[in-house]
């Protein structure tokens, strides 16, 4: 990620690091580069975002709960997201709206977010592979 992050980077704003803080800023949300940098940041991140939710939106718990290896959780994990890829994908929108609103206040709502996340991926899970 701090590759591409750098990258990006590079690309739009060029190599030279700003002069101070409000410099950065306003070199970010008034210039078309800034704009750049930060549409191409977005779209990076939604793309690692999309790959670690697909190698591991069952494979953690098919791990916990079955004694195989890494690479097939993985593997299984992949076949899920391609059998259901438009259940997978509102799953990982309502993950990430989720702990976003656990973390507003304070960090505080994580501490009902988390477990239940973890319930409902334990059912997500039970629910999409079978042994």
């Amino acid at each position: 990620w701090l590759v591409v992050a750098h990258f990006i980077w590079l690309v739009t704003l060029g190599p030279m690091p700003p002069i101070s803080v409000p410099a950065f800023l306003a070199d970010v949300f008034t210039t078309g580069a800034g704009w750049a940098m930060i549409v191409l940041g977005m779209a990076a991140g939604f793309c690692f975002a999309l790959a670690v939710l697909v190698t591991s939106v069952v494979s953690f718990p098919l791990l916990l709960d079955h004694n195989i290896g890494v690479p097939t959780a993985i593997v299984t994990s992949y076949e899920v997201f391609r059998k259901n890829p438009k259940v997978i994908v509102t799953w990982g929108f309502l993950v990430a709206v989720l702990l976003l609103l656990g973390s507003i206040p304070a960090f505080i709502g994580l501490i009902i977010v988390l477990p239940v996340l973890g319930h409902a991926t334990w059912h997500l899970y039970r629910r999409a592979v079978t042994f």
